[in-house]
């Protein structure tokens, strides 16, 4: 009997021109210098501007020290000096290394001090003091006026450094290559850049420290009009639903997560609504599948890829498979996945997914013993995902969960043990438990924990001085944790209890869990903590309304706790829990 085919697929091969990702906006600018590049702030900047404007900027980080191949940090607001900075990054002969200026000072510090760049550039006034460049948001075209428009140092072979959360506690930095990021680019032009050439107006929604934040830069190198969303826009769907419709913006990419509540929100309905909707950074739950699936004339794409593969590392077209899957490798990149002694299982097993060719990063900023670990299997230089996925006969990946705890919270990578470690690291905690559950748009950090003294409201207080936003679990207090048999605190029992409830607050810890879809909630839990929003509140109220408790959008939005919304709970509220 012959052997079953194994889980190998490759992508295919791409011709991709040896040179760094900038030369190629430089090229298009050279082409078309007075078309519209990008929108910013309601104003339209030229291919031509950009250009002008990142050349200054290089020779004003030159002027600063920065040297060919040294890291720049780049700490900006959202506004047209974030486009510019990568680019002038790049025209230095520098590596971009972009920091979201809203993180708490400690972990700030923190990357900064492993990554010891050569200088900070910032336009935000809260870090004026520690930068090296600063540019005024009122006056940086007159500061920069005077400087030469155009500059060329030559490339270093890192093009950015993106840094991402760390099992230890301690965040690691990932290094990507030129040409891994030209080779994304490729990808986008050859399988999403309309045939015909007709520029699209794209949206760029995402984070600018978040790795897929790339894409949609790499559609400005293709001639496109990137629209740049403003921070309170994208905190709103119903805002950004307007802003799409005002821009008739063509293109739309969110995770998964911030896309259900957009098309909740309207944004499919209409005449002017986008004719391509890219999604990715965390699974896709079966009902966004097929709501998109079923909408007439969408183009949707799911892009799947660690921040260690640039970007995306496989690519699927919904229209192509009935339910969720992560597709096939993009172009100069193959797939393997593997049994535990990292041989190649057969197709239609599950095993763990790695990562090889143009795709994978150079590996982890002056962490070469990591880098190893997870880039340093057979054959070498393929990358290990940690992802479970299975390959079905016709090579189409399936995505299965991960092999290890970390998770994705709103398209960020998250390793529980950095929340767990801050924790047990605060006056007062004597254990601590941090896990994820939930799934699909659902899934939300839980951490419980066993106090000596304080209040659980404290510790969120002091977490949010060392963790970004996202790493910050909802906190549950308990009365202890449960252990296995070795006396080890068991981190795959079902439940962990929190204190005792009293039965009002039985009944909005029920509306909790119904609507957040997470198995604990104590009476001092917040449910926007625990993950609520304005959408999922609207529902919450409607749960209780239904079983008898008088209560309304503006009660949820005042009373955010367990014990507080508990106090609207008649004596005998209708129903059950």
């Amino acid at each position: 009997m012959p052997d079953r085919p194994r889980s190998v697929v490759g992508g295919g091969r791409r011709f991709v021109p040896k040179v760094p990702w900038q030369e190629l906006f430089e090229l298009r600018a050279r082409a078309c210098p007075k078309s519209t590049a990008l929108v910013a702030d309601d104003v339209a900047w030229t291919f031509g501007d950009l250009r002008r404007w990142s050349g200054r900027l290089a020779h004003a980080l030159r002027a600063a020290g920065v040297a060919p191949g040294s890291l720049v940090a780049c700490a900006m607001s959202r506004s047209v000096r974030a486009i510019l900075a990568p680019l002038a990054v790049a025209k230095a002969g520098a590596v971009y290394l972009p920091l979201d200026p809203g993180l708490p000072p400690a972990r700030r510090a923190a990357i900064l001090g492993q990554a010891r760049p050569a200088a900070l550039l910032t336009d935000v006034a809260d870090l004026a003091a520690e930068a090296d460049v600063v540019l005024s948001p009122d006056d940086w075209r007159g500061e920069l006026a005077h400087l030469p428009e155009h500059a060329d140092a030559g490339p270093a072979r890192a093009a950015y450094v993106i840094y991402t959360s760390g099992s230890t506690g301690r965040p690691k930095g990932v290094v990507v290559g030129h040409r891994s990021l030209v080779n994304l680019y490729c990808e986008l032009a050859a399988r999403l850049f309309p045939a015909g050439g007709e520029p699209q107006r794209v949206a760029h929604g995402l984070p600018l420290a978040f790795d897929a934040s790339w894409n949609p830069l790499l559609w400005l190198l293709g001639g496109h009009e990137v629209h740049l969303v403003p921070d309170d826009v994208r905190a709103d769907p119903e805002h950004y639903v307007r802003f799409a419709r005002e821009r008739r913006l063509s293109v739309v990419e969110a995770v998964p997560t911030q896309l259900t509540a957009l098309l909740d929100a309207g944004l499919l309905t209409g005449d002017d609504r986008p004719g391509l909707l890219l999604m990715g950074g965390e699974a896709v739950a079966p009902p966004l599948w097929s709501r998109l699936r079923a909408t007439p004339g969408l183009a949707a794409v799911n892009l799947y890829g660690p921040t260690e593969c640039t970007v995306f590392t496989t690519y699927c077209r919904l229209a192509e498979h009935d339910t969720p899957a992560i597709g096939r490798p993009i172009a100069n990149t193959g797939v393997q996945v593997v049994d535990a002694e990292l041989r190649p299982v057969p197709v239609g097993e599950a095993g763990e997914l790695l990562v090889g060719g143009t795709s994978v990063a150079l590996g982890y900023l002056d962490d070469p013993v990591l880098t190893a670990r997870r880039f340093g299997t057979a054959p070498p230089h393929w990358y290990r995902t940690g992802d479970r996925c299975r390959v079905e006969p016709d090579g189409t990946l399936r995505w299965l969960g991960r092999a290890d705890d970390q998770v994705k919270i709103n398209g960020h990578r998250v390793e529980p043990g950095e929340a767990e470690q801050a924790l047990l690291a605060l006056p007062g905690v004597r254990q601590a438990l941090v896990r994820a559950e939930g799934t699909g748009d659902r899934k939300r950090l839980v951490g419980y924990v066993v106090l000596g003294s304080g209040t659980v409201g404290d510790l969120r207080e002091h977490l949010l001085e060392t963790l970004p936003a996202y790493c910050v679990p909802a906190l549950v207090e308990a009365d202890a944790l449960p252990v296995g048999r070795t006396g080890k605190i068991d981190r795959t029992a079902d439940r962990v209890a929190p204190r005792r409830l009293t039965p009002a607050e039985t009944v909005v810890a029920a509306a909790f869990r119904s609507q957040l879809g997470i198995t604990v909630v104590a009476g001092d839990s917040d449910f926007f903590a625990l993950g609520g929003h304005s959408l999922s509140a609207a529902a919450l109220a409607a749960w209780l309304r239904a079983r008898g408790v008088p209560c309304s959008l503006r009660d949820v939005l005042r009373r955010r706790t367990v014990a507080q919304l508990a106090e609207l709970v008649p004596s005998r509220p209708e129903g059950g829990a």
